[in-house]
């Protein structure tokens, strides 16, 4: 037989409350901004009757019987006896949710009103409806019971919200603390907020914020940038999308700063202060700039602290990005100036907008600079030079090569940084006359004049002596011939090289698996060469020396010393080579000095 009961959920108040202080609101100062909020909503309801009326928030902070009181006041359109029922005393139900007009308003979830138990053990609210032209007073407390009555005492219309703080909150209802977050959340209103106290009245709010209005100079929208952020930007710029309807204003940072850093704005919703992340609503490569924002049409999460990502954010995101492009192509044509600086400074993120704007990477690919083994140098100076532009993908490589290939008359691009690589592949394609080649450490090994061993037995023997002393590196030493004359070794390895290298010092190891490393070698024969100068100095003297003792100790020193100019790791079992033969050096030298002394 089919069981027909049904049952109501029961809701547990005081868990409701500590899952919004604990999950859904960050801090306990957001019941700053419901009540803002409310406020906002109240008189925008009020304007849909009377489309002349301004809207006003009043605050009062009063002290009752020793202790502090917040009054927030507002003269929107109040709420009848039934709207109490229905929206204030039930979790979830919003006033503005369904209405025709619903996305004229701030609040929607129906939740925030409970915010203001996280620091008051009870909420009264004083309303007078201006469509009943009756007041009320409703009293909430945390253990979810509410009483509802009729009173005489408000005259015009409008909700005075009335709270007393919890001891552990009495510091958010001190006077400036309580300024701070009015302003935090509610600066860029379209009312007139005023704080009042025993002290008097101030205005907080009452005019629009100098980065929405159209008719704010260059000068005053830098100067608020340097308010809200204190810093000195380079530049601003205005945004502009139909998608989300957003309104903002760009600044460009003075300074280099890091991609994956924070990337902190200022976003309003509704001009409600809402959070300091625009992610996915701003490209990666915009962490160039800093931003306040104002959407009247995006929708926020439950929380109020960001935005949802849907397709409505899409959109905004490509027609922000559009912003910032238009903005580098006006700086082209009337401040090179400007842009030259950005470039010098940003030239990162430049480079990953012209990865995906072939019209900009056209504008500005002679101003991009690219590290190079000869400095920095734009790309115009790199094309107009040289015949060839090499470029290596790796730091490592960039490291083993670039003092080899200058002296070979070769230009290399450093590509190991973010976008490189995806630029030059981009170059490639857009600039088919220019020509850029990979270059890679083999590639300058085979380069190298080889020195034939069989002309001279004192070469025959050094490879011997040297592969000997290296033998427990696994690498191999061979003699060449190359400029410049002072480098006396270069260790060169390509990826396959060194990963081979790697697995052989796993297999000499404690790793469990050592007996079955070896299957990995993809190449016995594929291993890292040690290029000895012949025409160096300390390579001549090598040639001629006899003590085999002091030889191994310089080779081991030259080979460490090849390590780490190429930018490789250094283990522990190599370290302890190089300090020994530190040690090895230091004692022959000393017994020398001894024996002279005897003498």
């Amino acid at each position: 037989m089919k069981d027909n009961n049904q049952y109501l959920f029961q809701v547990n108040l005081k868990g409701m409350i500590e899952l919004l202080s604990e999950h859904i609101y960050s801090a306990p100062n957001v019941f700053v901004r419901e009540l803002l909020q409310n406020g906002v909503d109240a008189a925008t309801a009020r304007r849909t009757i009377d489309e002349s009326h301004k809207g006003e928030v009043n605050i009062y902070l009063n002290e009752v019987d020793g202790k502090p009181q917040i009054i927030f006041e507002d003269n929107g359109i109040g709420l009848s006896e039934e709207e109490v029922h229905q929206f204030l005393s039930v979790i979830g139900q919003s006033s503005k949710r369904g209405d025709f007009n619903e996305k004229d308003y701030i609040g929607r979830f129906g939740i925030g009103m409970l915010s203001c138990l996280v620091v008051s053990h009870e909420i009264m609210v004083e309303t007078h409806s201006l469509i009943k032209n009756k007041s009320v007073c409703w009293r909430g407390k945390a253990d979810g019971t509410y009483t509802v009555e009729s009173i005489d005492n408000l005259e015009k219309p409008g909700t005075r919200v009335i709270l007393s703080p919890k001891k552990e909150w009495l510091p958010l209802f001190e006077k400036e603390e309580l300024k701070k977050n009015v302003l935090f959340f509610g600066s860029a209103l379209p009312i007139t907020i005023r704080l009042i106290t025993k002290e008097g009245t101030e205005i907080l709010v009452d005019k629009d914020p100098v980065w929405l209005d159209k008719n704010s100079t260059k000068e005053e929208l830098l100067a608020q940038g340097k308010k809200v952020f204190n810093i000195n930007f380079l530049d601003a710029f205005r945004l502009r999308s139909v998608a989300g309807d957003i309104d903002g204003v760009a600044y460009i940072m003075p300074y280099k700063v890091q991609f994956t850093g924070s990337k902190q704005h200022k976003v309003y919703l509704k001009r409600m202060f809402l959070c300091e992340q625009a992610n996915n609503l701003l490209p990666e490569w915009t962490s160039f700039v800093k931003c306040i924002l104002n959407s009247n049409e995006l929708r926020p999460t439950a929380s109020r602290e960001s935005l949802m990502d849907d397709e409505v954010m899409r959109q905004a995101k490509k027609e922000l990005s559009a912003c910032f492009k238009d903005y580098l192509k006006v700086l082209m044509l009337k401040n090179e100036d400007t842009l030259s600086e950005i470039i010098k400074i940003h030239h990162i993120y430049i480079k990953a907008l012209a990865i995906e704007d072939v019209e900009l990477l056209k504008l500005f690919i002679d101003y991009i600079p690219f590290e190079t083994n000869k400095g920095y140098m734009p790309f115009l100076s790199l094309k107009t030079y040289n015949d060839v532009i090499y470029y290596t993908p790796s730091l490592d490589d960039f490291r083993q090569i670039r003092r080899i290939a200058g002296s070979q008359g070769k230009t290399v691009i450093n590509a190991a940084y973010s976008f490189e690589l995806d630029l030059i592949q981009k170059i490639k394609i857009t600039f088919p006359d220019v020509m850029l080649q990979k270059i890679t450490p083999q590639d300058l090994l085979d380069t190298l004049s080889d020195v034939e061993i069989s002309d001279d037995e004192r070469f025959q023997k050094f490879e011997e002596k040297a592969n000997t002393a290296l033998k427990g590196f696994y690498c191999k030493a061979q003699l060449k011939q190359f400029d410049p004359v002072d480098t006396p070794v270069i260790y060169v390895a390509n990826d396959e090289a060194m990963s081979n290298k790697n697995i052989q010092s796993l297999s000499n190891s404690s790793n469990p698996f050592a007996g079955t490393l070896h299957n990995f070698v993809k190449k016995e024969d594929v291993m890292p060469v040690m290029c000895f100068n012949k025409d160096n100095e300390i390579v001549k003297n090598l040639l001629v020396l006899d003590d085999t003792t002091m030889f191994n100790s310089v080779v081991h020193i030259m080979y460490i010393q090849a390590l780490m100019l190429g930018g490789y790791p250094v283990n522990k079992k190599e370290m302890n080579v190089f300090n020994d033969a530190l040690y090895q050096l230091l004692i022959m030298g000393m017994s020398d000095f001894i024996g002279k002394m005897d003498l």
